[in-house]
């Protein structure tokens, strides 16, 4: 483990010199707020169960990716938001290598092979890039040790190996992703089925069901309020063209063997968008999953000539198959393999975007590599099969940078094909990385075949290997993980300050914004990637307010209702000019393109402009209060709601578009009454009501099952109002209206992971001692 941290500390080196953060994606965009509004409930001594930050307000507990039960949460309590994140990340590097080190350990591998697959694995394309999406890391590093666990209990079969093996499926669920807790219990049905060592077919069976049973049990607190959410919610994709986001490009298979020839190293730290859009397009979308997938060339070899070595083993083609189908799988819309599982496997839908299975892929290789270096380079292995795949790896990769150094065969024939109005820069820097990225694999994979000649000093041999290794991932990959700097989270942005001058104290604030993917300018003295994050701080875009304790109207996390949804997506511009106002929000942050092609439909007060970064915030002048009396207008059902919500014309301001299976009592023209609404957290709304007339008492957050609410302590019926919010009818007079929130699941998934936990640690503590009580004579 000290080696393990040496070469992690080596690799991270500018993050652990620096008091720059992890700040990259969805870093930024939604695990920095997540972890600060669970630490400020938390040290409050409250439950976090509703977020009130995305989309007119979730489940926290409900949404996957929270990842409110994982251990690291607690860091936060006690450093600071950064650091935490920061120590959070790190940790995950060591833990990679250290599982697949064991995991490799377990199959035999010799400790140089296993090290070189651990070291593969940790510092894979995937896994440094994807520090821009800690919950992904998080249980991508640690599947290697919950498969070394599974392992060893699937060999010999245990109240103790089944409880840590238990838990480290758990941990997998607690880190936030839900598609990499099911594959780790596929792969666990695979080594049930593959691993010679198990015994038997019926105990194979019986542990892996009691193995997967124990691990669904133990993560209880989070699969159930998960599972009920998703029943009543649509949390992932919709369709199979959402969830083929973020596929993985047909052409980015080339980085696994040569590197990421597509990015840029320097400027942008990453694929720039303009390549992403013109090259590897994904979605729609201006960025891509992940910057590399480089898995270095050494491992490519290794892999190849233990494969070759392999050939007439069956379980050699069983699990080079079960690769090749995680390889296709993760390439999504380029091949029709995704859309069978999409369609055939009813539990795959919830589940988006292909490339999060390229962690799979990496370790499969990994682990591929480090079977290879004991297939041919343990003893009595086969080491010519390391030279004949080193040659005949370097051949073609030298062949292409040799065609493209001199006769730019790629940049001017292929590239030109495809992209025929390419920028100079743009190609000149394209197939100067691919001339280097061959080069490079090139001489990596000689230098695999020449060390097989020391066979003789096996130390030396493995050394130079893993330093070999090592040396590639960390060219290729170390300069792509990302670091802004933490007074980027800790300085408030303009429009926050102007947003607290404008309301009360304590008041809760909503804000909407435009801006679709970002593009900001370039802010002098800042790197291109800070300027991004400035940008992003600076547009108020969800979920990043809420480290300044503003909601959003807007959705980013999974969670949002169907129905904020549906008023949100049908028409862009009318949810930013008519609905999210009716719906409780008060500002607008918006470009100025976006502000004239509004135009008068943006009733506004006032406006704020902030010319460095060519934004604008506004103040709705028609903004609807948070919680207010109205009148109801019935409508029979959600369909009816909607077609009035969605008309030209709004209704009136004092009109709540109903949904009732009886009809409300009308109230005559006039003043409705006054509310004052308590303070106290948002799963306890309590609002005191002076109606004048009997009428409904509208509360601007999202509609979602949990909720309950009393009119004068008796139990009252929570309507759905305008589509998307809440409303309880009030008779005439003084009442006090209650609202309350629990996640639907959570108690019974607290309940059932509480005893799956104290049972199996009961029960271990109980067999150990009985083990240790002298035997009767």
């Amino acid at each position: 483990m000290a080696l393990a941290g040496l070469l992690c500390a080596a690799f991270f080196f500018r993050a652990l010199t620096s008091s720059d953060v992890f700040m990259a994606g969805d870093t930024l965009r939604d695990f920095y707020p997540m972890r600060h509004y669970w630490a400020s409930r938390v040290s409050a001594f409250e439950f976090p169960d509703w977020l009130p930050y995305d989309g007119l307000g979730q489940s926290f507990p409900g949404i996957f990716i929270t990842g409110m039960f994982h251990p690291m949460m607690w860091l936060h309590l006690v450093l600071p938001l950064g650091t935490a994140a920061k120590v959070t990340l790190l940790t995950c590097f060591p833990l990679a290598l250290g599982g697949t080190y064991a995991l490799m350990r377990a199959f035999q591998v010799p400790r140089a092979g296993a090290l070189f697959a651990g070291v593969t694995f940790a510092f894979c394309g995937y896994l440094v890039c994807i520090t821009n999406n800690p919950k992904y890391l998080q249980a991508a590093s640690t599947l290697p040790v919950a498969l070394w666990l599974a392992l060893r209990y699937l060999r010999e079969p245990g109240l103790g190996r089944l409880t840590l093996a238990g838990m480290l499926l758990a941990l997998v669920a607690f880190a936030g992703d839900a598609q990499a807790f099911v594959m780790a219990n596929a792969c666990v049905v695979g080594l049930a089925a593959l691993e010679p060592l198990a015994g038997p077919w019926r105990r194979r069976v019986g542990a892996c069901a009691l193995l997967i049973l124990a691990g669904g049990l133990l993560a209880a607190p989070q699969l159930l309020p998960a599972a009920a959410f998703t029943a009543a919610s649509e949390p992932g994709a919709r369709s199979l063209g959402e969830a083929q986001r973020f596929s993985l490009h047909p052409l980015r298979l080339w980085e696994l063997l040569l590197g990421p020839f597509l990015a840029d190293p320097v400027g942008t730290q990453g694929i720039p968008n303009i390549v992403v859009t013109r090259l590897v397009p994904s979605g729609g979308f201006g960025r891509v999953w992940v910057d590399s997938v480089y898995l270095g060339a050494p491992a490519c070899v290794l892999a190849l000539a233990g494969f070759a070595a392999s050939v007439r083993g069956w379980r050699a083609w069983v699990l080079a198959g079960a690769w090749m189908l995680l390889l296709a799988l993760s390439l999504g819309e380029a091949l029709p393999v995704y859309g069978w599982v999409y369609q055939l496997v009813p539990f795959w839908r919830p589940f988006r975007y292909p490339e999060k299975l390229v962690p799979l892929v990496s370790l499969g290789l990994a682990a591929a590599a480090g079977l290879g270096w004991k297939r041919c380079l343990g003893p009595g292995g086969s080491p010519r099969a390391v030279i004949w795949t080193g040659v005949l790896v370097a051949l073609p990769c030298a062949a292409l940078a040799l065609a493209e150094g001199l006769g730019g065969a790629w940049s001017q024939h292929w590239l030109r094909a495809r992209w025929p109005d390419i920028p100079g820069p743009a190609l000149q820097g394209l197939s100067g990385n691919v001339v280097t990225a061959a080069t490079v694999a090139a001489a990596l994979a000689l230098a695999c075949a020449a060390l097989v000649l020391l066979r003789e000093r096996p130390s030396l041999q493995g050394a130079l290997f893993v330093a070999l290794q090592w040396g590639a991932l960390a060219w290729a990959n170390e300069p792509l993980y990302q670091l802004s700097p933490v007074e980027l989270l800790q300085t408030p942005p303009s429009f926050v300050q102007r947003i607290r001058e404008r309301v009360s104290p304590g008041e809760s604030v909503r804000v909407a914004s435009s801006l679709r993917e970002a593009r900001p300018p370039r802010v002098p003295g800042l790197s291109f990637n800070d300027s991004q994050r400035l940008y992003l701080l600076s547009s108020l875009a969800p979920d990043a307010l809420a480290l300044w304790g503003l909601e959003s109207a807007n959705e980013y996390l999974p969670g949002v209702s169907p129905r904020v949804r549906q008023l949100l997506h049908t028409d862009r511009t009318r949810w930013f000019t008519a609905l999210a106002p009716r719906l409780g929000t008060r500002f607008l942050v918006l470009t100025a393109l976006e502000r004239q092609a509004f135009g008068e439909r943006l009733a506004a007060r006032s406006a704020v402009e902030d010319p460095l970064l060519g934004l604008t915030l506004v103040e709705y002048a028609d903004a609807a209060p948070r919680i207010h009396l109205a009148r109801p207008e019935c409508v029979a059902d959600r369909a009816e709601a909607a077609r009035r919500m969605l008309a030209p014309t709004l209704p009136p301001p004092d009109v709540a578009i109903v949904e009732c299976a009886e009809a409300l009592p009308r109230p005559p023209p006039g003043p409705l009454g006054q509310v004052h609404v308590a303070p106290g957290p948002p799963e306890h709304v309590t609002v005191d009501v002076e109606a004048l007339a009997p009428g409904v008492l509208v509360v601007n957050d999202a509609f979602q099952p949990g909720w309950r609410a009393t009119v004068d302590g008796v139990e009252a019926p929570i309507l759905h109002a305008n589509v998307a919010v809440r409303a309880v009818a009030v008779p005439a007079g003084r009442h006090v209206v209650a609202l309350h929130y629990h996640t639907p699941g959570l108690t019974a998934g607290l309940v059932v992971g509480a005893l799956a936990w104290l049972g199996l640690l009961a029960a271990c503590l109980a067999r150990r001692l009985a083990a240790r009580r002298p035997r009767a004579a």
